[in-house]
């Protein structure tokens, strides 16, 4: 009888663990996800910018045709005015410049958040920095100086690649700030050089968002280059230290924070096994005497030249919560039940099971992307509290929390299973949209971003009203949003359906007193299976063909809020 009592404990103490384990990775696999597409935004925003000032050339129409260059500027002020508007891009400010053949030079610089550094070299090889409040204003000459741009490393690094290349992660003294920069040379049709365009960005957004992932009591998330020194960290602590006149960055090794050591420890122990795949999620338990922890890390590949390591841990503990004590209390109870009768004993021990078992396997239903079953569990115990932490979860991994649609890795998720139950007697055919909200920034910086909560929140429920039942919408961050389109595998009709959301969208948003909003939106189409045969695929067709769409609609009109 003893022993049935100490087995009833121990089953039920293996099966919560087994069910904080999936829930831990699951947790896992979301923050990984996040935190890749902050860095692939991050990163965006230099190779974005600089596009603005060097663009590629554009594929030839017809195979083996010639690609068709779009001319650069041979004079300062056409180069100057695409300098400003690639700085002014992106909210993120960023370093643009332009190191002519000839040692010309060229450079816009946002320091504040309407202050700029204006710097240009003369034929003479004098380089004059200057401060001013935006285009055309009056300059202010802050400095001269002897600067050579065919000389410096992002220079000479572009030209000896010939092709866009990153920087290692600099720190900048002055600004206390980290940041890298991507270079690229600009040829003639020729292939005669021209120069080198170069956009620098600051690293520090990065850590922010880090701090601000909604991460469990003990989890962590940071991201390091294969040297291990930090580049951004979820830890509210300094990433550079000051030496002398110089910023040293720090080391993951160096972290007050003990699980952050750890798990820089176990991915150094990892990688002299084996070799990191590049954007291949690895994930293990982490190896500490303290609670158990599961340890995710990725390796970011950049074929500009950029490597960065994003890692993850989690406490299993942070999900159990409160179950070791309830092991304990149904352990006594088990104790009396088994004393009084051995079937109520047996009853209880099915009773106990059942409910886990439920959550297992409804935690490895979330995992596979399956529809989250039913769990019935009317309890008021841990195990009852436990259930209700696992639904609030599941909620919560699902659905976006401001516009309550799916989130990314839930639609993800959700297309993959679609795709796995598809055979040959039933063909699997969608069109994914790709939708950015026109204006939306606007009316966040004019009205504050409670505003800018409304328009989503608005754009989310058209959008969801303009679906079938079989269709689905996720916010994939910011102002986008993606709609998965069932059975539609004709471009006319998907582009019907696209022209629908966007009068849809073009719709007046109430605002505060009275005010009413217009946004408009930027759609790129993508078809399975003829655009692709994976979703990352397709997401990247339909996000290149939404950005052409959103060039467009800059060539046509000015960005700014539209207010009744």
């Amino acid at each position: 009888m003893l022993c049935l009592a100490v087995t009833i404990g121990w089953f039920l103490y293996r099966a919560g663990d087994d069910a904080t384990e999936v829930l831990a990775r699951n947790a896992l696999m979301d923050t990984m996800n996040r935190v890749g597409q902050a860095t692939d935004r991050q990163l965006l925003g230099a190779r974005e910018t600089l596009r603005v000032v060097a663009p590629d050339p554009i594929p030839p129409a017809e195979k083996g045709g010639q690609p068709v260059y779009i001319p650069f500027p041979k004079e300062k002020a056409a180069l100057e005015e695409r300098l400003w508007l690639a700085n002014s891009l992106f909210d993120e400010p960023s370093y643009v410049y332009f190191g002519g053949a000839d040692g010309s030079f060229l450079g816009v610089k946002q320091e504040e958040r309407s202050l700029f550094m204006y710097s240009t070299r003369d034929p003479q090889g004098k380089n004059y920095v200057y401060h001013l409040r935006g285009p055309g204003t009056e300059p202010t000459l802050i400095a001269t100086q002897d600067y050579e741009p065919r000389n410096r490393p992002w220079y000479r690094q572009a030209i000896e690649r010939k092709q866009e290349t990153w920087s290692p992660v600099f720190t900048d003294f002055r600004l206390k700030f980290l940041g890298i920069s991507l270079s690229k040379p600009v040829y003639t049709p020729d292939h005669v050089l021209l120069g080198v365009a170069t956009s620098s960005i600051g690293l520090l957004q990065l850590s922010e968002f880090l701090q601000t992932l909604p991460l469990t009591r003990n989890g962590v998330a940071f991201i390091i280059d294969m040297s291990g020194d930090l580049v951004a960290t979820s830890v509210h602590e300094p990433i550079h230290k000051v030496n002398g006149e110089n910023l040293v960055r720090l080391n993951a090794a160096q972290s007050s924070s003990p699980v952050v050591r750890q798990a820089y420890a176990d991915l150094v122990e990892y990688m002299k096994k084996q070799k990191l795949a590049p954007e291949k999620l690895i994930i293990q338990s982490l190896q500490t005497d303290g609670p158990k922890t599961e340890l995710a890390f990725r390796l970011h590949h950049d074929v500009a030249g950029l490597d960065w390591v994003a890692v993850s841990a989690v406490s299993r503990s942070d999900f159990l919560g409160s179950v070791t004590g309830g092991v304990y209390q149904t352990l006594l109870l088990g104790l009396v039940a088994v004393c009084m009768t051995f079937v109520l004993g047996f009853a209880i021990l099915r009773w106990v099971l059942r409910d886990i078992r439920k959550l297992t396997l409804a935690a490895k239903s979330i995992g596979n992307g399956e529809p989250f079953p039913s769990l019935n569990i009317e309890r008021r115990d841990e195990i009852g509290q436990l259930a209700q932490s696992f639904q609030e979860m599941e909620r919560n991994l699902r659905t976006d929390r401001l516009t309550n649609v799916l989130n990314r890795d839930s639609f993800i998720a959700q297309i993959d299973f679609r795709r796995r139950k598809g055979n040959e007697a039933v063909v699997l055919q969608f069109a994914l949209l790709f939708i950015d909200l026109d204006r939306f920034k606007s009316i966040n910086d004019q009205y504050g971003h409670d505003e800018g909560d409304k328009v989503l929140i608005s754009a989310a429920s058209q959008l969801q009203n303009a679906l079938r039942k079989e269709d689905s919408v996720a916010r994939f961050g910011g102002d986008e949003f993606v709609v998965y389109l069932h059975g539609v595998s004709d471009e006319n009709v998907a582009k019907s359906i696209a022209e629908k959301i966007r009068t849809c969208l073009n719709q007046p948003i109430e605002g505060r007193d009275g005010n009413k909003y217009h946004v408009d939106a930027s759609i790129g189409m993508a078809l399975f299976p003829q655009d692709g045969l994976d979703i990352e695929t397709l997401l990247r067709v339909a996000d290149e063909r939404m950005f052409e769409q959103k060039r467009m609609h800059r060539m046509l009109s000015y960005d700014v809020p539209h207010k009744q």
